[in-house]
């Protein structure tokens, strides 16, 4: 199971050792929750208590008036410093009326207190304590030991005796009092009647209880005696007698038959009227003090205590007992079996033994370890444990046989001279011998996981639930010896593999698994939800399914534990059980529950035992639901929203929150008193949150810079059965801040239009005038855009000469392409007219006949007169000085010296030719062009280190 937070008020209610056990009953004793001073954060004395419509508990401490809400406590001082002395709410007013040291009043709306000792007649004001306060006849009574004051809603009357009153008592309506001198006095009006005598006159009363046609008189003393207008008697000498010394200081009569007698000496003790039984609750059992002031049932039934150091919330009406090391129970629990002489136990030390009238148990010797489940067969008793399995009869445990630790033993239904042993590796076979005794035959083979549950179906078969290794089903041979085995839990369609608890219920078998209930078919082995049960438990995890001896079946599962009361076959009435607040108590690694025993049931628990009675359990009543206390502005420190505890008044529905409230705390009450504390809550803001949160002990939720919009806040609690209820909504809205609200969006709407009707006139203005001077600045534009009309005709002619010339350039370009190519063509063909003149030089040296080195010789004169023929050239200069702006007339111009060729050698350097194109050209050598160019340079009259050819091709 999860792990659970736990206060320590309630460990050690777990240890406490509980006594007193009622022999025929198991009553055990009462779950009690104490709160301290140090808890309450007030005085230790508690004298009075009340509770209001919404069931909020009051107090009445010697520093203050304390409310408690189920979670919280809070204390109202009246800041005064007089003791707080007793207390009364009127459902009628919603007023929480108040006696205390020399004062008296009531508490009204959100703790507005109003006093009535001005309304005193004149004479009376004098009164030291308000130790009662009754509210009966529509009246107040306000009761000192001086004066009755009694109030009607308008005006006080005073009731006086001489030398004075004792205390006062409220019962059946009728209020009593009783004089210094110890005379008895019934209230009737504004007067005394003394309609009842008594038998101890001069003794002081602690309480009145009203009893057929009289009432019951209780003394300091604790004395009893029964007054009836015919007489006096005495009454309840038992009682009496065991009152004696103990000084009652209160007498309760609750809404059953029972009183509770608070004394200063020795705790509480209840009192059947009807049976005559008496119990005794004292610091030993689990209240904080003995000294017991007053005691007050709240509209649950619970028993509040008012001690001289604390407070008590006494569980009267919880079906739950303790039982464990006052009775000499030691270990944790596991089955308890009750036969005509006693009752045994067996635990994790061993096995014990409670005689029919002991009180304390005797732990049977030579069972010192782990003991385990009990079963009677053929009139004998008989329990498992660790080593083996032991017989139980006289008191004493004798064992029948050694085996690998025994769980439990159950007889075959169809060979029922045999009985099953389910063992830690295993069944183990037993026989019944003619002394109807059980004797050991032997181990079953073919099987050997631990068989802690186990059962037998109609045809025989034994289904065994193995915890983590699944169910099984077990086919014995004829004689016994051994079983065969298959593995249901491998078959596909089966919905649970492991942790099953195998069950019977009703002559059925069921599955307590990790998902829920299931009821097994033996037949076929199919497994199938438990309709009848599987509805109010769901999906879960299921620890624990049991049937008792009254056909009721108990579940114990994660977050329910409930009783499922048989109405007829296959109809179950489902009722929570109380036992849900203690479930991370019981004995979880061997959950077990005892039906054999009287008035319920017993769980194993961590220590001992919880008894439990399904006839105590009472079906929840709707309890006040979840409200809204308070939500307070934390970074603003105020609170938004406060619950008023007094006064008719619907709940909180709608909130709104102003952008400065950065952390919102909104803290919720569920005046639950039933639980034994660890309450839970789980929170919900719709807008903000995907759904409810985890759960939490903490009563309250803060939520930090909410986003403007419109919010709705839930809260849920789980009960001391485990129902969950919901609060009713919150609806949250977060206003947005105001320069985003409606009222400042209307103003920013209206101011725009003023804007706008204000912008409208002030723009005509500004229109009239700029149409003025749009007019005189459109003569000056017109001028301007003429004279750039003017500038832009230029531009355009500027730009058709550049792309005249730009044409003209292309078109020199292109011309100068091709004189460079026509030269290049020109270079070609002399290198090809060179190299045919070599080869006929060679051809004539080569040559034997003269007649053909002659015409060789011939030839290459003629070639050398072609070589040297100007005939191109005109051409050439021509196209040459229209690319290059007339450079070889610009040149003979400013250098008439310049023989041809040197012409030549220039255009050639002009066209960036290489020495050796300009050797072919000229048809001289490389020499020659060296030669040439230096004559140049002098006729051009070129400095040392001036470059030629940078020269020409700048000039």
């Amino acid at each position: 199971m999860s792990q659970f937070k736990h206060n320590t008020w309630y460990i050690l209610l777990l240890m406490l050792p509980l006594c007193g056990l009622d022999a025929q009953g198991f009553s055990g004793k009462y779950p009690i929750r104490n709160f301290t001073p140090a808890e309450y954060k007030a005085g230790i004395q508690n004298i009075d208590f009340a509770q209001n419509r919404d069931m909020s508990i009051f107090v009445a401490n010697n520093l203050g008036v304390l409310s408690f809400n189920g979670n919280e406590w809070k204390r109202h001082d009246l800041k005064t410093g007089k003791k707080k002395r007793s207390l009364a709410f009127d459902e009628g007013s919603g007023r929480l009326y108040v006696g205390s040291q020399g004062e008296f009043g009531y508490f009204e709306g959100d703790w507005q207190y109003v006093s009535l000792v001005d309304m005193i007649p004149p004479g009376a004001e004098d009164f030291d304590e308000v130790w009662d306060v009754f509210l009966a006849n529509s009246k107040v009574y306000f009761c000192t030991f001086q004066s009755i004051y009694v109030y009607d809603g308008q005006s006080i009357t005073v009731i006086e005796q001489e030398g004075g009153f004792e205390r006062s008592f409220l019962a059946n309506g009728k209020i009593f009092t009783q004089s210094q001198q110890g005379r008895l006095f019934e209230i009737e009006g504004s007067k005394l009647a003394e309609t009842y005598p008594q038998g101890h006159t001069g003794a002081a009363i602690a309480g009145v209880a009203a009893q057929d046609d009289g009432y019951l008189l209780v003394y300091n003393s604790g004395q009893v005696e029964l007054a009836t207008p015919f007489g006096v008697s005495r009454k309840y000498d038992a009682l009496s007698q065991a009152l004696q010394g103990t000084y009652v200081n209160h007498v309760l009569q609750l809404s059953d038959t029972r009183l509770v007698i608070a004394t200063q000496t020795s705790g509480l003790f209840l009192y059947d009227l009807r049976e005559g039984e008496l119990e005794k609750i004292t610091r030993e059992d689990g209240l904080g003090s003995n000294a017991c002031l007053r005691s007050f049932q709240d509209y649950s039934g619970n028993l509040w205590v008012g001690m001289q150091n604390g407070i008590a919330l006494v569980h009267l009406n919880s079906p739950m007992r303790f039982l464990n090391q006052e009775i000499n129970l030691q270990g944790s629990g596991y089955e308890a079996y009750k036969t005509a002489d006693g009752t045994y136990f067996t635990t994790s030390n061993g096995i014990y033994f409670l005689g029919e009238n002991a009180a304390q148990s005797a732990f049977l010797y030579g069972t010192e370890g782990p003991a385990y489940g009990m079963q009677e067969i053929a009139g004998k008793l008989y329990a498992g444990h660790h080593t083996g399995l032991f017989l139980l009869e006289n008191d004493r445990a004798s064992r029948v046989a050694n085996t690998d630790g025994l769980w439990q033993v159950k007889r075959l239904q169809w060979r029922p001279e045999f009985v099953i042993g389910g063992t830690y590796s295993g069944l183990h076979l037993f026989r019944i011998d003619e002394n109807r005794q059980l004797q050991a035959v032997q181990k079953i083979k073919g099987f050997a996981a631990s068989s802690r549950f186990f059962e037998e179906d109609r045809s025989g078969k034994i289904w065994v639930g193995q915890y983590y290794k699944g169910l099984y089903q077990l086919t014995l041979s004829e004689d016994l010896s051994r079983v065969t085995v298959k593995n249901v839990s491998g078959n596909p369609g089966l919905p649970v593999k492991e942790q099953i608890v195998l069950s019977r219920v009703n002559d059925g078998l069921y599955l307590a698994t990790n998902s829920g209930l299931y009821q097994l078919d033996p037949a076929d082995g199919s497994v199938s939800k438990a309709e009848a049960f599987s509805g109010p438990i769901g999906e879960q995890p299921v620890y624990l399914l049991a049937q008792d001896p009254q056909n009721n079946v108990h579940v114990i599962a994660e977050n329910v534990v409930a009783l499922f009361k048989q109405i007829s076959a296959n109809n179950y009435l489902f009722i929570p059980s109380s036992l849900y607040q203690l479930r991370f108590y019981l004995n979880n690694d061997l959950l077990q529950i005892s039906m054999n025993t009287d008035n319920g049931v017993f769980f194993s628990a961590n220590e001992g035992f919880i008894h439990y009675d399904p006839a105590l359990e009472v079906p929840s009543k709707a309890e006040r639901p979840l409200v809204v206390s308070q939500v307070i502005s934390v970074n603003q420190g105020r609170a938004l929203y406060v619950r008023k505890p007094f006064g008719v008044k619907p709940g909180i529905e709608r909130l709104e929150v102003g952008p400065g409230a950065k952390v919102l705390k909104i803290d919720v009450e569920s005046f639950q008193f039933n639980g034994l504390g660890n309450q839970q809550f789980r929170y919900f803001l719709k807008g903000l949150d995907e759904d409810f949160g985890e759960w939490t002990t903490t009563a309250s939720k803060e939520y930090t810079n909410l986003k403007e919009g419109k919010y709705e806040f839930r809260v849920q609690t789980r009960d001391y059965l485990g129902k969950i209820t919901t609060s009713p909504a919150l609806y949250l809205t977060v206003n947005p801040p105001f320069y985003r609200s409606p009222l400042a969006q209307a103003s920013y709407v209206l101011m725009g239009l003023l804007a706008l009707f204000l912008g409208f006139k002030l723009q005509k203005r500004r229109y009239n005038k700029k149409a003025e001077e749009i007019e005189e600045a459109s003569q000056l534009q017109l001028a301007k855009e003429q004279q750039k009309l003017a500038e832009v005709e230029q531009q355009k002619e500027q730009e058709l000469l550049r792309l005249k010339e730009e044409k003209m350039q292309s078109e020199l370009q292109h011309v100068n392409n091709l004189l460079a190519a026509s030269t290049m063509n020109l270079v070609v063909k002399n290198e090809f007219i060179e190299s045919i003149k070599e080869e006929l030089k060679e051809l004539k040296q080569k040559g034997k006949n003269p007649e053909t080195k002659r015409a060789l010789e011939k030839m290459v004169k003629e070639i050398d007169i072609v070589l040297r023929l100007q005939e191109d050239w005109e051409q050439f200069e021509y196209h040459f000085d229209q690319v290059h702006g007339d450079f070889l007339s610009r040149l003979r111009n400013e250098y008439p010296d310049l023989s041809p060729n040197e012409q030549k050698l220039c255009t050639f350097l002009r066209l960036n030719l290489n020495t050796k194109e300009i050797a072919n050209l000229l048809s001289i050598s490389l020499r020659g062009v060296e030669v040439a160019r230096y004559r140049l340079r002098k006729k051009l009259r070129l400095e040392k280190g001036e470059n030629l050819s940078k020269f020409i091709l700048e000039y």
